[in-house]
């Protein structure tokens, strides 16, 4: 007896559905891919470069001063000033190393960090600091070329940093001024 023809079952194609998995496939891959592109371009860059803290500034401010120091810092910034706080002499026998005292005053709200120069034209950068928060400083520093034996008037540039509301520091306020930088013989 021979099958008619709505009794034939035509077997299903192997080949034809291995092309459409692998199609169904291949799109599922390109929409992930897509959307971790989209994913990546939206998303904040974390890689912006950041200002650290200065491990070797030291704190500058007594317990008794504190209160008068917050309402000062609170009127700085108010006004936009920076408070200064530094010896002017700094002296060293070998060029590099410095006793000095240069430091965030504790009249400032803002962590600052500092460039020094040793050019009135701000070319010759001889020191710059990580993040110094208010009410520290420096006793001594490390420059990063020797100077000569002699006297030098060198150019402190401070500037106060602050985060803002998506997490980026901006430059609130900057300031310069000289100091006296002294090598002598050892």
């Amino acid at each position: 007896m021979e099958p008619s023809a709505e009794q034939s079952v035509t077997p299903p194609k192997k080949s034809s559905n291995k092309i459409i998995i692998a199609i169904v496939v291949l799109l599922i891959v390109a929409i992930v891919a897509a959307a971790a592109v989209i994913i990546t371009l939206n998303q904040k860059d974390d890689n912006s470069p950041k200002i650290g803290y200065a491990a070797d500034a030291k704190v500058m401010l007594d317990e008794n001063s504190l209160q008068a120091a917050i309402n000062e810092a609170m009127k700085n910034a108010e006004e936009g000033r920076i408070g200064l706080k530094y010896r002017n002499d700094a002296y060293s026998t070998d060029g590099i190393n410095f006793e000095c005292v240069i430091a965030n005053s504790s009249s400032n709200i803002f962590d600052m960090y500092l460039n020094i120069y040793a050019d009135a034209e701000f070319t010759d950068q001889i020191f710059l600091s990580e993040l110094v928060p208010p009410g520290s400083g420096f006793d001594h520093i490390t420059l990063e070329h020797a100077l000569e034996v002699g006297d030098h008037t060198v150019y402190v540039v401070l500037t106060q940093v602050d985060t803002d509301e998506n997490g980026e520091q901006v430059i609130k306020n900057q300031v310069r001024h000289t100091m006296d930088f002294h090598v002598t013989e050892s």
